[in-house]
């Protein structure tokens, strides 16, 4: 993302009260000066996140989440740091910089699109309740009311210029239509329009934060029929256009409804069309999504991580959807993601299935689903002539260059899936592992495939930096940065005492040098300005060392040790590490030095050793690194 200004970035988090905004996501119990919740992050049963206001921060006293209201999009919503502060500023009004583009284009506003699509919704879902042969429609496909109303349904009558004569009679411009892509101009005739949607069953389609970004449209079957008399054909679905709303490689169909329950359950099923997803939900099965009639890509994945760790692909059981489930093996196994493959009986149709047999049978077949390499060893069996020679080494070739298109940089654990994957096809071919191994290496050798890169919005191409976990870091310099983060007076002390290269760790002396600079430029060094000026890994590593590091809250009548004591104790620990690294380094040149050959030398370092080893810690020593 471009690099915003210190002003912009601290006016987001200003504006973004961590009650507020956690308030959004989950309810809130007072306690006390602060507020409590149950915890999203793990299954909590008694309310163990705790909110600080003044801090506009929270803290998870059972599983260890923590940090800032930044850091709490960033878990919640599943995106890295320039996606939630995206979010944080559109949800506060802000506009962001960017350098990078000219001037902003003229037409409406993003606000102003939402509205438009809010208006159209409803314009929709009004005409569905007027038209009694549309609503025997939905019945009959066996959608209630309920789900009407819980996907918005509507309808979109077979009339020219309908939706154009209503938005005319609200004052919205023809402009804002075309930009939402809900109307056309053809380019031989601008100053004509062409509604996009005309006599169809219309699905809103909305994004996670429950805004309608676009609409799906099936063409109802009295229409269809009376074009094809006509000798015309229309597309059985058809989406909205893209716009600056609506990108359909990035959205999941019902996601917004769907992530409550996927988080709960731990997983969350992908299924074909609209209609499988409002059977699903309908009977009780609500962490299920569908895509936008597309093929599954990086962008999906994105979506799906949002909402939980585990994905169950739904694919019908014929050649079709056997291919699209070949085709995502791949992709899934190229991302850090726990995905299962299910692949129906040929002719079952989730919908049908869902709303006839109901929710527990669809989900045994969900538990019954495989991992991608396990449905790549079933997909040669059913594709090959395993018990002939070239049916075997047709088999091995396939399933060798599907582990062989696999990017390096995937996720933990995979490389003993392969392995187990190597196994179960040696044991099957009977031939021996060794021989499949060497056979995946050269074919691993001969694609040349970079390792993968970490992609998510707003940085893409760049890795994504791993975790810094508080518990490998030196315990000595952590206790110094949580005191200049939560106290950050200090800085002024500590600057003509303590190096930021002193310290062992690389982060820890980020976020100390931040500090220092600040007090340099005669700027208050506040975690806030601190933390602008950090790497997204190191912010979040700062945030969490704003926090007490105590495994839980401290008893009503225990009162942590005053700062002015810790920061002694601290600089104390210092000074001693320092002259135990010096009398290290001074047994080191006595052992090398020849007492005979050089008596002087000998002597100075042996006084030295002495004087330090009897010496007590000086906390007022200006340290280096040791």
């Amino acid at each position: 993302m471009p690099r915003h200004s210190e002003a912009t970035l601290a006016a987001v988090k200003n504006a973004s009260n961590i009650l507020d905004v956690v308030g959004e996501y989950l309810p809130l119990v007072r306690s006390g000066s602060k507020f409590k919740a149950l915890c999203p992050f793990h299954d909590d049963h008694n309310p163990s996140l705790e909110l600080n206001p003044e801090r506009n921060s929270f803290k998870c006293w059972s599983c260890g989440a923590g940090g800032d209201v930044i850091d709490f999009v960033m878990d919640y919503e599943r995106v890295d740091f320039p996606e939630a502060y995206r979010m944080l500023a559109e949800r506060a009004g802000i506009a962001l910089e960017n350098p990078s583009v000219g001037p902003a284009p003229r037409g409406p506003s993003k606000t102003d699109l939402y509205s438009v699509n809010t208006w159209a919704e409803g314009v929709f879902a009004e005409a569905l309740a007027r038209t009694p042969e549309v609503v025997e429609y939905v019945t009959a496909r066996g959608i209630n009311r309920e789900s009407v109303d819980r996907f918005k349904l509507g309808y979109a009558p077979d009339v020219r210029d309908w939706l154009v004569g209503r938005a005319r009679t609200q004052g919205i411009a023809i402009d804002s239509l075309e930009a939402t892509g809900l109307v056309m101009r053809p380019d031989d005739a601008p100053g004509l329009t062409r509604e996009r949607f005309r006599g169809r069953l219309i699905f809103p389609i909305h994004d996670m934060r429950g805004r309608a970004v676009g609409f799906g449209g099936r063409i109802l079957p009295a229409v269809e029929r009376a074009l094809a008399a006509e000798g015309r054909n229309a597309a059985k679905y058809l989406n909205s256009s893209e716009t600056e709303l609506f990108k359909k490689r990035r959205l999941l169909y019902a996601a917004d409804l769907a992530r409550a329950a996927a988080r709960d359950a731990g997983w969350v099923a992908v299924v074909e069309g609209y209609t499988d997803v409002i059977a699903a939900h309908q009977v009780g099965l609500r962490n299920v999504v569908a895509t936008l009639g597309t093929a599954l890509g990086d962008d999906h994945i994105l979506a799906l991580r949002r909402l939980t760790d585990r994905v169950v692909l739904v694919f019908d059981g014929d050649e079709a959807g056997q291919s699209a489930a070949e085709k995502s093996l791949e992709l899934f196994l190229g991302h850090e993601v726990d995905v299962r493959v299910l692949t129906l009986p040929d002719g079952l149709d989730p919908c049908d299935f869902l709303l006839r047999e109901g929710a527990e049978p669809f989900r045994a077949m969900i538990d019954r689903a495989v991992d991608p390499l396990a449905f790549a060893l079933r997909r040669a069996e059913t594709r090959f002539e395993l018990d002939s020679l070239e049916g075997s080494r047709r088999a091995s070739e396939w399933v060798l260059g599907v582990l062989a298109r696999i990017p390096n940089k995937t996720r933990a654990g995979l490389d003993v899936k392969v392995a187990k994957a190597l196994d179960a096809l040696a044991s099957r071919l009977r031939v021996p592992v060794e021989m499949l191994d060497r056979r995946l290496r050269e074919l691993q050798r001969a694609s040349g495939r970079p390792a993968a890169v970490a992609r998510s919005n707003g940085s893409e191409g760049a890795a994504a930096s791993p975790p810094i976990r508080i518990a490998d870091l030196d315990p000595i310099d952590r206790e110094l940065i949580q005191v200049v983060l939560n106290e950050p007076s200090v800085v002024v002390r500590l600057i003509s005492r303590v190096t930021a290269d002193s310290l062992r760790d690389a982060p820890l002396r980020a976020i100390l040098q931040a500090g220092y600079d600040l007090h340099g430029e005669g700027v208050p060094p506040t975690f806030e300005r601190i933390a602008l000026r950090l790497e997204d890994n190191v912010r979040t590593l700062a945030a969490g060392l704003l926090l007490p590091l105590d495994p839980a809250p401290l008893a009503d009548d225990v009162r942590p040790a005053p700062w002015e004591e810790r920061l002694a104790g601290v600089l104390a620990k210092f000074a001693e590490r320092a002259r135990q690294s010096r009398l290290s380094d001074l047994r080191a040149a006595l052992a090398e030095t020849d007492e005979a050959a050089n008596p002087e030398e000998f002597r100075a370092l042996q006084l030295e050793y002495r004087r330090l080893y009897n010496q007590r810690p000086d906390t007022k020593t200006k340290l280096t690194r040791p």
